[in-house]
């Protein structure tokens, strides 16, 4: 509940691919334990403009994706979509440097929160 910020009235959007654990814990078990509706998007390969649309066209309020995806997604220039609902995002696996974090939350106003995980402790 405290990572992942969620309540009842939140969408929560998880990009992991259900071959991972992750994808377990940020799209079922966190979110529904919260309450939370979980957004669910079929996108075959990851492209950056789709997640963007996507996060401006749909209420997506918490948003979670891999440390590589955040980095692909800053170089795609986010400032130009509208992300209205977008007010918390998260990551885990591995750590993203400061100057990537920065542009994030310079392109859409959010702050990423990283977390440490189960599969981060084998």
């Amino acid at each position: 509940r405290h990572w992942m910020n969620l309540s009842p009235s939140d969408i929560m959007w998880n990009t992991s691919d259900t071959g991972w654990a992750k994808a377990a814990w940020g799209s079922v078990f966190g979110p529904w334990i919260c309450g939370s509706c979980v957004f669910v998007h079929h996108m075959p390969q990851f492209k950056p403009a789709i997640i963007a649309e996507t996060l401006s066209r749909y209420p997506i309020t918490t948003f979670c994706t891999a440390p590589t995806a955040y980095r692909v997604l800053v170089q795609h220039d986010l400032s130009r979509y509208k992300m209205r609902s977008l007010k918390h995002c998260i990551s885990a696996g591995e750590p993203l440097n400061p100057e990537m974090m920065a542009k994030w939350k310079t392109q859409t106003g959010v702050d990423i929160y990283e977390g440490y995980g189960q599969t981060e402790t084998v």
